[in-house]
């Protein structure tokens, strides 16, 4: 199925790689097959924390930093082979699948960034059960992104 400009339809998939990824997957398999459309896998993750400079030639103080930032490094490999194997999986199901993404930054800006880029015509997103303190507390990606995307937008509840 084309858009309105003639492209092929785009879906972007944003997952948070938590629970719910089954019905996530086949929700989007569905979709990508009834539109004959190409997915993009996006997968967000927190921005690091400032961890500071050193500004010292010692290699010993060197390695206190890069101590610091593996286990963060090896934390984004295991997210970004995670979100791989999403788009391998969907792949596997006979779903074209164009870009499987992992980026850092902010959640919502960085979904709604990378749907604007992709010229995604649908964001779908998993969205799970949490209570109002919860959502003041932390936000509401979905509430924000239904509100701001520069797309239609499929809230599937995981």
């Amino acid at each position: 199925m084309s858009n309105q400009s003639g492209k092929q339809f785009r879906i972007l998939l944003a997952v948070d790689l938590e629970q719910g990824m089954t019905r996530l997957v086949a929700e989007v398999e569905r979709y990508a097959r009834a539109l004959d459309a190409v997915v993009d896998v996006l997968h967000v993750s927190d921005p690091d924390p400032f961890i500071g400079y050193i500004k010292s030639d010692d290699p010993a103080e060197q390695d206190v930093i890069d101590s610091g930032r593996m286990p963060r490094a090896q934390e984004l490999r295991a997210e970004h082979q995670a979100t791989r194997e999403v788009g391998e999986a969907l792949r596997q199901k006979g779903v074209t699948v164009d870009q499987t993404l992992t980026v850092q930054g902010p959640i919502l800006a960085t979904i709604l960034d990378q749907a604007t880029r992709s010229e995604a015509d649908l964001l779908m997103l998993g969205v799970h059960h949490h209570g109002a303190l919860y959502r003041l507390w932390h936000g509401d990606t979905a509430t924000g992104a239904a509100a701001e995307a520069p797309c239609a937008v499929l809230l599937i509840p995981v």
